[in-house]
């Protein structure tokens, strides 16, 4: 398992500092509901919301958060409604995007891969198609886009796997797989999370990997924008590992018609990792100031909570 050990992190007085900038202040009132008949737009407005606005205490009550995840901060800052519609009000999805069933079900073939490899006996190729079709058959009212199928994600998932399997160095050591971290903040739920992957080639250096898949090859700018490296280097600092000496790494299954691994390395300076705390001081003051509105883009098409969108 990975070395483990109290938190590098050293700017406690930096997590007070952007409590105090952003505050856990008190929420905003609930739109009052005894408005008389409209006469105007902006009280128009006024009822609108109040029609659907939840009581001051039933937002509290869904708002008390145990902690902050990546998977919540990028919902938030992709669009902000649709985190209150998952999170707060906690609205079960209308469906399963298929492209987010098979992204979860090859990370999970490739989460077991590891492990058993961890643990001196790892799979086949056909094996961890096996854990594919596991993890795929637990999806539920799996909706298909751009003329994707069921047949035709297995064939993929099929390439992609052997590609995964054949692009594995035997020289690298693997200290931990899905490895939890909690990074305690002031103010505001700890951050938490798993890290896909934590390995150490044979001259000592650590590396922190994520596994995507994707439709296209990420630019390095991509890389060295990504956030949820920039949070697995915050968790790993968590972990024990010095931020400073680590090596971040994205790895990528293209699902192009010749598919392909991706291997793309970058770091995160000591300033980038306090900028991700200072932006979950941000999104935190959002929630807490129910701070939620649609974001209208291409990604409306196969969002799961459409239909609410459409009635918000």
């Amino acid at each position: 398992m990975c070395h483990r050990g109290t938190s590098r992190l050293t700017k406690g007085e930096s997590h007070e500092f952007y409590s105090g900038l952003f505050g856990t202040q008190g929420k905003g009132k609930a739109v009052s509901e005894k408005a008389a008949p409209p006469r105007s737009p902006k009280e128009l407005l006024a009822q609108s919301h109040s029609q659907t606005a939840r009581t001051e205490e039933e937002m509290k009550q869904a708002q008390d958060h145990d902690h902050l995840s990546y998977s919540q901060v990028n919902t938030y800052l992709t669009c902000s409604l649709r985190y209150r519609f998952q999170y707060v009000e906690k609205i079960p999805p209308a469906f399963t995007a298929a492209s987010l069933a098979f992204g979860s079900a090859i990370h999970e073939a490739a989460a077991a891969f590891y492990q058993t490899r961890l643990e001196g006996d790892e799979l086949r190729p056909d094996q961890m198609l096996d854990v594919y079709l596991d993890s795929w058959r637990r999806a539920e009212q799996v909706k298909y886009f751009n003329g994707d199928n069921e047949e035709s994600l297995q064939e993929k998932a099929t390439q992609l796997l052997q590609v995964f399997h054949d692009a594995v160095n035997p020289g690298t050591r693997i200290l931990g797989v899905e490895e939890f971290f909690e990074l305690p903040l002031g103010g505001l739920p700890p951050f938490q999370g798993y890290i896909d992957l934590i390995e150490q080639s044979s001259d000592g250096t650590a590396t922190i990997v994520d596994l995507k898949t994707a439709s296209k090859k990420p630019s390095s700018a991509n890389v060295q924008a990504n956030m949820q490296l920039t949070a697995y280097a915050l968790g790993a600092e968590a972990l024990g590992f010095d931020p400073d000496q680590l090596h971040l790494r994205l790895d990528v299954l293209l699902k192009t018609k010749t598919p392909e691994m991706v291997r793309l390395e970058t770091r995160r300076t000591e300033e980038e990792r306090h900028r991700f705390i200072r932006l979950l001081y941000g999104v935190w003051n959002g929630i807490e100031r129910e701070v939620f509105f649609p974001r209208q883009d291409w990604t409306c098409a196969q969002c799961a909570w459409a239909g609410e969108c459409r009635e918000w």
